[in-house]
């Protein structure tokens, strides 16, 4: 089987396990590469997000779980930022809070370590769509070995997040009903059937398992 050209996702190589009963190792691969057009989803998604805040000017403090979140979304892995002694203090419900925030110099070298803009985010995240389109024919016929076990399928048993969800935006529970096996649905439908750039909105997904809908 040709080997497809994986690009380096930001500088941040991705490791992925899935069991592989009932699944023969060529289509395993091929499952994982389909797998990871949704992690690059959410990795541009959340790029997105990030520079998006940095833009409005928005302040942020030291050592947050709200950079640290992109971070590892981003790189994979979490960025502690350094300390330093100008602080202000605020006040949440009735406790004096010290806050540290990050100078300009520091969220410019924040910004640096990211290494990864929107715009080289979005072309990684189309490589590999492009990629697995080249050799359409052999990632259709993994997809429909997989969809044809419907819920005997081990992919309509493991639940995910379609959308990217920023920092702090807490839910309860998954936006519905999403699985993996979904996902490939939805990948062959839009990406491979209708031949799409890249993977639809959340409403555009939702509408198309409710009901079978196509809405712009």
């Amino acid at each position: 089987m040709k080997k497809i050209a994986i690009v380096n996702f930001c500088l941040f190589s991705f490791s992925f396990a899935y069991s592989q009963s009932g699944i023969d190792s060529d289509c395993m691969l091929n499952l994982e590469n389909i797998f990871k057009v949704h992690v690059l989803k959410i990795r541009y998604e959340a790029v997105q997000s990030l520079y998006k805040e940095i833009e409005q000017k928005r302040r942020f403090p030291k050592d947050s779980y709200f950079l640290n979140s992109y971070f590892e979304l981003i790189r994979g892995f979490s960025l502690n930022h350094e300390k330093r002694s100008d602080t202000i203090c605020s006040v949440n419900h009735g406790v004096l809070l010290e806050v540290e925030w990050l100078s300009d110099e520091e969220l410019n070298r924040y910004i640096e370590q990211l290494n990864c803009t929107p715009e080289e985010a979005l072309r990684e995240y189309r490589v590999l769509i492009q990629n697995i389109k080249n050799e359409m024919e052999v990632y259709l016929n993994c997809i429909d070995t997989e969809l044809g076990k419907g819920d005997l399928s081990e992919f309509a048993k493991d639940g995910m997040i379609y959308n990217f969800i920023a920092p702090g935006m807490s839910i309860i529970g998954l936006p519905w009903n999403f699985t993996k096996l979904d996902f490939l649905k939805v990948f062959k439908e839009f990406v491979i059937n209708d031949n799409e750039e890249v993977l639809p909105d959340g409403i555009r997904v939702y509408a198309y398992l409710k009901c079978g809908c196509k809405i712009p």
